[in-house]
């Protein structure tokens, strides 16, 4: 998403409202994790001494698949977005984005903060029970008829580890 910067940017202390719907700049921002629609942002961008500083919120719905038992997860974020921009060369070693011209594209910016805002492991509810390691049968509809009590033959030297009759 680009914003016209022109009237801000010689002008210390201007700012600009932002209002903006529309696609994601990434569909899939992290793997297995779908944007479902579109994403909107509200909030100003303001010079502050030639920095950039974006401030507002960010709205988001996502899908993705639960960690546990593979059955679809619906989520929604809204997050609030504080980035600076410089036009400077050390600005990304200074922690900004930086940019260039009278056009300021902060669709890297939000796209960031999309993936950092994100679950790192989607669960369709806490009490999940996932799926059986031995017949695959999702342990939240049906009780397989599995036993869990079979030991790996490859540990079955450590279950004698502990007895000492």
């Amino acid at each position: 998403m680009k914003v016209d910067i022109s009237d801000i940017l010689t002008v210390n202390g201007a700012s600009t409202k932002i209002d903006w719907t529309g696609e994601p700049p990434e569909r899939e921002p992290a793997e297995g994790c779908i944007i479902d629609g579109e994403i909107s942002f509200s909030g100003t961008l303001t010079n502050n001494n030639g920095i950039l500083h974006l401030d507002g919120w960010l709205e988001a719905a996502y899908k993705s698949a639960c960690y546990r038992c593979l059955g679809e997860v619906r989520g929604a974020l809204r997050l609030r977005v504080k980035e600076n921009f410089s036009s400077s060369t050390d600005a990304e070693q200074n922690d900004m984005y930086p940019f260039e011209g009278k056009k300021l594209d902060i669709s890297r910016a939000l796209n960031d903060n999309i993936i950092l805002n994100l679950p790192m492991k989607h669960l369709c509810s806490e009490q999940c029970r996932g799926l059986c390691s031995k017949c695959g049968a999702n342990l939240n509809e049906v009780q397989c008829g599995c036993s869990d009590d079979s030991i790996d033959p490859r540990m079955e030297g450590l279950s004698k580890f502990f007895e000492r009759t």
